[in-house]
């Protein structure tokens, strides 16, 4: 085993033990050149193994500081409603809106949405944080109807990030309550590395891919009343489904 490897051992275990908790810092290069006996390079080189690992992200100017590694679990049930899975489901964690407005639809969404490119639609971005970091972003899109709908019946403004139109309430209550009640919702789920903004939104170390969820939520009549792609960070995001098996 290699000196640096030695130390990279040590500060795991430290970190596994939580002595290290999540947030906290290692010590200081220097500290550990002598706790160590060894050069600048080497104690470099173990952490760069630790942040290779996902364990620890090197900030300037301020550390190396112990990465929030707490798993998050989605759960998904046909007896309960598919908006409750990013609400309530993941634990107790925070769910903050970060952006609600008006947006002409790309290709892909207004696809998703059964509606022309370039229509309105509404486009809110919600960070669900658990522990010290954002653990997913999920980006949701409604079409213009639904969004008249929604204000119509007095339930708030989707397009107001100010506003919880689902405080207290489900979002998909809201819809039922304006009469387009979420009767499916169709999902696809994969993997793939994160762009530049969710790789820096949820701090993933270079090597983390994301576990990515594409939702259409349909009505009765088989429109979409929304679609969602939510981005979570791949090693702490998992999803546990139960379904009725009809056969």
């Amino acid at each position: 085993m290699t000196k640096h490897q030695k130390i990279a051992n040590e500060l795991r275990d430290a970190i596994a033990s939580g002595e290290y908790p999540a947030g906290a810092l290692l010590p200081a290069i220097p500290e550990l050149m002598a706790r160590y006996d060894v050069a600048r390079d080497t104690v470099r080189d173990a952490i760069a193994a630790l942040a290779n690992e996902g364990l620890v992200l090197p900030r300037r100017g301020v550390g190396t500081v112990v990465r929030e590694t707490a798993s998050v679990q989605l759960g998904y049930s046909a007896s309960l409603a598919v908006a409750r899975t990013w609400q309530e489901q993941a634990g107790a964690g925070q769910d903050e809106v970060v952006l609600a407005e008006w947006e002409t639809a790309d290709s892909e969404i207004a696809e998703r949405l059964g509606v022309d490119p370039g229509s309105r639609v509404v486009h809110r971005t919600r960070h669900f944080t658990q522990g010290l970091g954002v653990a997913q972003i999920a980006d949701q899109w409604f079409p213009e109807h639904i969004v008249v709908a929604v204000r119509e019946r007095g339930a708030g403004d989707l397009a107001d990030a100010t506003r919880r139109p689902d405080r207290g309430t489900s979002l998909f209550r809201l819809l039922a309550d304006a009469g387009h009640a979420p009767v499916e919702a169709d999902e696809t789920i994969g993997t793939r590395m994160p762009d530049p903004m969710e790789r820096e939104t949820m701090e993933l170390p270079p090597g983390v891919p994301v576990l990515v969820t594409y939702r259409i939520t349909t009505d009765a009549a088989g429109r979409p009343v929304e679609t969602t792609t939510a981005v979570g960070a791949g090693d702490r995001m998992s999803a546990r489904f139960r379904l009725p098996l009809n056969y």
